[in-house]
């Protein structure tokens, strides 16, 4: 996987520089660079980038007030003519940023390879250590078109989306390619996967959830409800992350997921049920519905644009 970065630098010189760095590994590509905090924050390119190289002195918004607004949407490494015992890169770590380095030191070898390697560790880090929103998804009979729609919507959005498919043996790994024919990164999620930015899909056979570190537990516990994986499992787990996650109950049978809900919205989450109307096996959104009013119906069009605004905060 690509890891993107945008560079924001008044030295065009400087940027030119680190850009020729990062490149030089063919797994980090530079999506945009800004002269002025003000420009980075306004740069599109800050949306899609898992990594944002910013130089404390720039005019009209300083680096700190850059690492404040965008340390909750991407990694933050400070690359600065500033020591890096300084003050000022103290504070920008305290801020937000996940790592500091000195522009005078990338003359050699050794400290470019140290950007590169920070820069794909700062990719990696899980998203809700860094304050991100993630997005869950349960489903069983009659939701694989909903979860085509969401690929097709949510695909390029820089989230996590998690899901709970009830599938026979093996079969996610079929639905995961049909997913990424629709322009979604996609795969079953593996035990101790960060909560990268792409859809993981509960492997058949094993809970799926997520760990005190924000990253992929899978167990083999025994049936929930009669399903493994379990939906009930997954939304117990983001009950910690709450006013971090939306949940959303698809089209199927029974009433995986209606138990977990309710601590889930009660903590400040967002939860939705696909509108029963729309769906083939109604019974567990409605189950979703009745499990707390603060569970509110939505059709799947409706949840991908409300959930892009969501994830870019603007909603």
């Amino acid at each position: 996987m690509t890891t993107r970065v945008v560079i924001a630098d008044d030295s065009d010189i400087a940027a030119g520089l680190l850009e020729a760095i990062l490149e030089e590994d063919a797994g980090i590509r530079v999506v945009g660079r800004a002269r002025t905090g003000a420009e980075l924050l306004a740069l599109p390119a800050v949306a899609i980038a898992d990594v944002v190289l910013v130089d404390l002195l720039m005019p009209e918004l300083d680096g700190l007030s850059v690492i404040r607004a965008i340390s909750a949407r991407a990694g933050v490494i400070v690359v600065s003519s500033l020591p890096r015992g300084s003050a000022a890169v103290r504070e920008a770590l305290a801020q937000g940023a996940v790592d500091g380095l000195e522009k005078r030191d990338l003359a050699g070898a050794p400290a470019r390879a140290r950007l590169r390697a920070a820069v794909l560790r700062a990719a990696r880090r899980p998203v809700a250590a860094r304050g991100g929103r993630v997005i869950l998804v349960a489903g069983s009979t009659g939701a694989i078109p909903a979860l085509e729609a969401l690929a097709r919507g949510l695909g390029p959005l820089e989230v996590p989306v998690l899901i709970v498919q009830h599938l026979p043996d093996r079969r996610e790994r079929d639905l995961a390619r049909a997913l990424r024919a629709l322009g979604a990164r996609a795969r079953p999620a593996r035990a101790g996967d960060a909560l990268s930015p792409e859809f993981l899909l509960a492997p058949s056979g094993s809970h799926m959830a997520i760990d005190g570190r924000g990253r992929i537990q899978l167990t083999g516990d025994g049936p929930v409800g009669g399903h493994r994986p379990s939906a009930e499992v997954l939304f117990a787990s983001a009950a910690p992350l709450a006013r971090r996650v939306a949940a959303l109950v698809l089209s199927g049978l029974g009433s995986d997921g209606a138990r977990a809900l309710p601590a889930l919205v009660d903590g400040g989450g967002l939860g939705f049920a696909q509108e029963p109307s729309e769906c083939s096996a109604p019974a567990m959104p409605r189950a979703a519905l009745l499990s707390s009013p603060r569970v509110r119906p939505i059709r799947v069009a409706d949840f991908v644009e409300l959930a892009r605004r969501w994830v870019l905060g603007e909603g």
